[in-house]
């Protein structure tokens, strides 16, 4: 793929700009704030459209749409012509504030006509390259140098592209097992297994309070039929002096109560003292009825006797009896009272059992919710170890693929290093694209090295990682002052191997130094 020409219309500071590329190196030369830059992004924008602005009033250098839509408003953008496949084409594309507005159109310029060979993917299309990974790889601006990667290089890497989506499918199933494991076990104890850990330790929590419950409950139960028996017997002791305080109350009444011998003793004693007093009337005064008035006195006397001794008598059986009835009270009051403790002390227990009864959960339900919390937890706890052990597996085949292009990703970069005089420097390049220095046998960052041989190894690593992945169609190649930390002789070393690198490749070289121009 070669670009041609390209016509930029209010794209940032580049209000109006045509120009004409040729193969191999292009070079342009111009101030800070000409637009270098943005006539790079011009061109990643031509292929690869603008993403809508991110939120936020805060700048970010990576937010296109909204740093390059010019000030007075209205469409920006351009187009490009370009070769590829043997056909030429012009891409137009202007963009709005949102992406909804953005318009493409693609002509064929050996027909004329529009064409439907490439879409709005124009970029993903020709280059087999997401937009991220085109800036990873064939733009190279002087501030990210380094290498890297995103799943669309690693697929087009391993050369997997092409055949039916494998790397696609890779990805889509590393993204699902990944999603699936971040399901059951997130960082912070959030994901399913530790949510089901803290509801099962929380339901045994509640079984705990459950069995103490119902311990208590039972407790009360027994209690409670104590209290009952307690009761019962405290009821027949009631009935029972009541029973006895009723007979005895009848016995006194159907009996006379000894009030007939009461008022029979007093007659007795009336009787008494009138035969004593007619008695002794006689014999003083009628003597001839002395025998009569000694009969008289005499039944006097033993009535007088008779009516005391009645008296008496009934005095003692009344105050025996007061005793008894006020005995036979107390007991009724007393029993009476131990009925209605024990009455009370039942209720108050019934109560309680209510009280924990509400309160109380059911221990087997809590028992069959843990079990099925256990079998959840055990079944997601297999199936993480599943998952673990299916990501483990492809993770390890993908770096047995990355053997595929390593070998030549690592010659490439060996070639390179010694294009630019820094063979010597122990540049090592892993799979993950990470670059060391080694150094009496041991590994150390690139991060100790000056900036300037940063850059040059960084730029080695992308010319390298440009070879392994357009081994036939071959991109064009951005160089956005990539080399104005280099000192005199860095820079002819890293200018002479990108001459050589021009020779298979379309370079648009831009720098804002005349003493960093090809010579």
């Amino acid at each position: 793929m070669k670009i041609l020409a390209c016509y930029i219309e209010n794209f940032g500071s580049l209000h109006h700009m045509k120009c004409s590329l040729r193969s191999g190196l292009n070079s342009l030369n111009e101030r800070n704030g000409w637009g270098k830059s943005t006539f790079a992004v011009f061109l990643r924008a031509m292929f690869y459209g603008l993403e809508n602005c991110k939120n936020g009033n805060s700048y970010d250098p990576k937010d296109y749409r909204k740093n390059l839509n010019p000030w007075q408003g209205g469409n920006f953008g351009g187009y490009i012509e370009f070769e590829a496949n043997g056909k030429r084409y012009r891409a137009t594309r202007f963009f709005g504030e949102r992406k909804r507005e953005d318009t493409f159109e693609l002509l064929d310029l050996n027909s004329g006509l529009p064409s439907e060979d490439y879409s709005t993917f124009l970029g993903e299309e020709l280059f087999g390259i997401d937009a991220y990974g085109y800036e990873r790889s064939v733009y190279i601006p002087h501030n990210e140098l380094f290498i890297g990667t995103d799943d669309s290089v690693n697929a087009k890497l391993l050369g997997l592209l092409e055949n039916d989506g494998d790397m696609n499918n890779f990805e889509s199933a590393m993204k699902i097992l990944t999603d699936a494991r971040r399901e059951l076990k997130k960082t912070g104890g959030r994901g399913r297994i530790d949510r089901e850990s803290e509801e099962k330790a929380g339901v045994e929590v509640r079984l705990k309070k459950a069995l103490e419950a119902e311990k208590q409950t039972m407790a009360k139960k027994n209690e409670l039929a104590m209290a009952v028996k307690e009761k019962e017997e405290c009821r027949r002791e009631r009935e029972t002096a009541e029973k006895e305080l009723t007979d005895f109350t009848q016995q006194n009444v159907s009996g006379g109560g000894r009030i007939g011998m009461m008022i029979f003793g007093i007659i007795m004693l009336l009787i008494g003292l009138a035969g004593g007093g007619i008695g002794g009337y006689t014999i003083i005064n009628m003597p001839d009825f002395l025998n009569y008035g000694i009969i008289l006195s005499g039944i006097g006397g033993l009535s007088l006797v008779i009516g005391i001794a009645l008296l008496i008598i009934r005095h003692s059986g009344v105050s025996r009896n007061a005793k008894d009835f006020s005995r036979l009270q107390e007991n009724v009051t007393e029993t009476r009272k131990r009925y209605e403790a024990a009455s009370e002390k039942e209720s108050e227990i019934k109560q309680e059992i209510d009280a924990l009864s509400m309160q109380n959960e059911n221990p087997d339900m809590l028992r069959h919710e843990i079990e099925r919390l256990s079998a959840s937890n055990s079944e997601d706890m297999g199936k993480l170890v599943a998952i673990e052990r299916a990501m483990r597996v492809m993770g390890e085949a993908r770096q047995n693929l990355s053997g595929h292009y390593m070998d030549s990703l690592r010659d490439n970069f060996i070639k390179y290093l010694d294009a630019a005089g820094l063979t010597e420097n122990g540049a090592v390049l892993d799979s993950e694209f990470n670059i060391n220095i080694e150094s009496h046998g041991s590994l150390h960052s690139i991060m100790s090295e000056s900036t300037g041989v940063r850059d040059i190894i960084n730029l080695c690593a992308r010319f390298a990682l440009i070879d392994a992945l357009f081994e036939n169609d071959k991109p064009c190649v951005i160089l956005d002052d990539v080399m104005n930390n280099l000192d005199e002789d860095r820079f002819r070393s890293a200018m002479k191997m990108t001459e050589e690198f021009a020779g298979k490749y379309q370079v648009i070289y831009l720098t804002c130094n005349s003493s960093r121009m090809p010579v």
